[in-house]
């Protein structure tokens, strides 16, 4: 069927007009075109749509006109012009193509408003357009109509009136009941209501009295332990088998008491309260500031030394101030600490082997994380089945304790939850190292993951990631293999008459670079440092032979992200500027390896040392052939593992063989310069006078600081 049988008829019938007669202009315009209009019906259907008459005037000379008009042409054309011209308004809708004129409801009855009106002016029938519709045909025509609605009066269909009846009144009972009524209708049948604040008139209160007796009270107080509760049944299950009723009555009555083991377990119940543990750790604290509070000031920096004082001299002196040690880790030596990087109070200690240890030695570790608040115990205590080698506090989550242990597994623990359970375990599935984690660093990425690297004894480099799981997701970094040929560095006899069983080497250290985040340092046994790149695994992108033995460390310059520090097993501690294969200090303590060095955070020029027996504080600013101050800690046969600076610096944290921890307070040490980095500089120069060609070397690389 085609587009033109699918459009609805439309017929104009004309009517037939009726006689003329005289009229004055007005009346003859306005028959005209209501002659015009007439001429016309819209048939849609066989359903008659031709629009309503207009409403006449109402008032004046045009009135008079309109009645005459009206007299004139009597009947069914004109007669129902006033009365009936607005007893309902309608619109038609009719549809021509695609043309669509809206249909308008029937609307109530409205009563006749000629001020709604204006017909001072001819009637505009501009609303009758002959408009070319662009879906029709070039003879097909469509016609718009308009047609005006007026507003009818309010008609109020639903008033529900609000009531409000005294309490005791006879209405209120039946008020009542239709609130109920209310209540218990479904929600979707109720009415809307919005609770609005009006104002209303004062409501009268009506005040009722009476009089009753007065209420005696007593304050009664009773306090009774849990220990006075035991102590009670068990004098009671001891002493008691009956009790009389009266003096003067023969009659007894038996009792039954309740033995220990039918009650629960008060140190069992108390240990597994969280409340007793946190009252225990704050009442703890209480009690060790009465004996540490001066100690705890000198540790917080609120006795600082006066710079104008004229008898000021630089003794390097350290002053211990306490001793972490508990009954479980004595005879563990101090394998690792880590300072919390947000809160410089707690710092986490590892206990386990360092070095050569005995196989029945090696049964289990401890990690216990102290405060200064409570020195002697430890907030909280972690007990692993192996020994503990390394623990790192994060930077960016300071809460999160890295762990490696002796059996080549990684652990991560929340230090925050008083739980035992690890955030994150490594999986053998992932890293199947079996041999001990001497070195921890986090990962400062951009993103928000938590990474870790780890250097094992079987030189290999793994990373951790934590995720939402229960393990860690393991991924192999590198695995060191043992350097062949001549390499950058120091020059070191190396004799190759036998064949090594082990084709890797130990990794000992790990640095990451201070600046430049994807880049690591890792130190053998061999005394090379490897540089490598976390975006490249599996390869290393440069050697350097910095010592004749073992690295045990490698620390950057707090002041410069080009100069840093190692030590090893040669009994040397030598700085190194990056880039400069030559070292540009040696510093050596005598016959005995360096277990650790590190710079000091407050002075550019002072760097601390630990050996087996001492620790050593050096000035590059004032001396280098020897250390400032050798302190010893303990007898002979204690060997001293680990040395820390805290977090500010004017304290420093040792650690021995023994599983004892010394705070000790850095005394009559040089004042900190103003300029850090220029007075590290002078000092390298000055070490260099007798080396010109390294010296100029060094000028030659211009400023080396942040």
């Amino acid at each position: 069927m085609d587009e033109a049988n699918q459009r609805k008829s439309v017929t104009f019938q004309p009517k037939a007009a009726p006689k003329a007669t005289k009229l004055s202009e007005f009346a003859s315009n306005l028959k005209q075109s209501l002659t015009a209009r007439e001429s016309q019906e819209i048939v849609v259907d066989e359903i008659d749509y031709t629009p309503r008459r207009l409403a006449p005037p109402q008032y004046g000379e045009e009135r008079f006109e309109w009645d005459q008009f009206q007299q004139t042409y009597p009947g069914e054309q004109l007669g129902e012009t006033e009365d009936a011209a607005f007893k309902g308004n309608s619109v038609v809708s009719f549809q021509l193509g695609e043309e669509v004129i809206p249909e308008m409801e029937e609307t109530a009855q409205a009563p006749d408003k000629p001020e709604a009106f204006d017909l001072d002016q001819e009637p505009d029938f501009s609303g009758v357009i002959d408009r070319r519709s662009p879906s029709l045909e070039k003879d097909i025509k469509t016609y718009h109509v308009k047609i005006l609605i007026t507003e009818t009066d309010d008609i109020i269909l639903f008033e529900n009136a609000s009531h409000t009846v005294l309490k005791d009144s006879d209405e209120a009972a039946a008020v009542e009941e239709q609130n109920v009524h209310y209540e218990t209708k479904k929600r979707s049948r109720r009415t809307a209501v919005a609770n609005a604040e009006a104002q209303t008139p004062e409501l009268l209160h009506k005040s009722r009295g009476v009089n009753t007796e007065r209420i005696m009270k007593q304050e009664v107080a009773s306090f009774v332990s849990n220990y006075d509760m035991y102590d009670t049944y068990n004098d009671l299950e001891r002493h008691t088998k009956e009790i009389d009723l009266a003096e003067a009555s023969s009659s007894k009555i038996e009792i039954t008491t309740y033995s220990r083991e039918g009650m629960e377990d008060i140190d069992e119940m108390l240990n597994k309260s969280d409340n007793f543990h946190l009252s225990s750790m704050i009442l703890q604290r209480l009690l060790a500031g009465n004996v540490y509070r001066e100690k705890q000031k000198r540790f917080r920096n609120m006795y600082l030394p006066d710079p104008l004082n004229t008898d000021a001299r630089y003794l390097y002196r350290l002053d211990t101030l306490w001793t972490y040690k508990t009954r479980e880790t004595m005879g563990k030596a101090v394998a690792s600490a880590s300072w919390c990087q947000s809160d410089g109070d707690i710092v986490a200690i590892a206990y386990g082997i360092y070095g050569f240890t005995a196989f029945d030695d090696r049964s289990t570790g401890y990690v216990c994380v102290w405060s200064i608040k409570n020195p002697v115990n430890p907030e909280r205590r972690y007990i692993f089945p192996v020994p503990v080698t390394s623990v790192a506090f994060s930077k960016r989550t300071p809460q999160l304790l890295a762990i490696g242990l002796y059996d080549g597994s990684v652990q991560i623990r929340d230090i925050t939850d008083n739980s035992q359970v690890p955030v994150g375990v490594s999986e053998r599935r992932t890293s199947p190292g079996f041999e001990p984690i001497w070195d921890i660093e986090w990962i400062e990425s951009e993103d928000d993951k938590d990474e870790i690297l780890t250097a094992a004894q079987d030189g290999t480099i793994m990373k951790y990631t934590l995720n939402i799981g229960q393990f860690l997701i393991g991924y192999q970094q590198l695995r060191l293999d043992r350097v062949e040929g001549e390499i950058e560095g120091i020059k070191v006899d190396k004799k190759r008459d036998f064949l090594e069983a082990d084709r890797h080497p130990q990794a000992l250290s790990l640095k990451i670079h201070p600046t430049k985040k994807d880049i690591y340092f890792v130190g053998t046994d061999e005394g090379c440092v490897h540089r490598c790149s976390i975006n490249y695994p599996y390869q290393h992108s440069g050697v350097t032979q910095m010592h004749s033995g073992g690295v045990f460390s490698i620390e950057y310059s707090p002041w410069s992200p080009k100069i840093f520090l190692t030590c090893g097993g040669d009994w040397c501690i030598r700085i190194w500027i990056e880039e400069i294969m030559e070292p540009i200090v040696t510093l050596t303590t005598g016959f005995g390896p360096i277990q650790n060095a590190f710079w000091s955070p407050v002075n550019s020029t002072i760097i601390v040392s630990i050996t087996q027996s001492s620790v050593q504080l050096w000035d590059l600013k004032r001396r280098m052939l020897k250390p400032a101050s050798s302190t010893s800690f303990g007898d002979s046969t204690t060997s001293l593992t680990v040395v820390k600076f805290t977090n500010c610096g004017r304290s420093l944290l040792v650690g021995d063989s023994e599983g004892r921890t010394y705070i000790c307070a850095l005394e009559d040490m040089p004042f900190p310069p103003h300029f850090q980095y220029d007075e590290l500089q002078a000092a390298l120069y000055k070490s260099l006078i007798c080396k010109p060609e390294l010296l100029k070397q060094v000028k030659r690389f211009g400023y080396l600081g942040y």
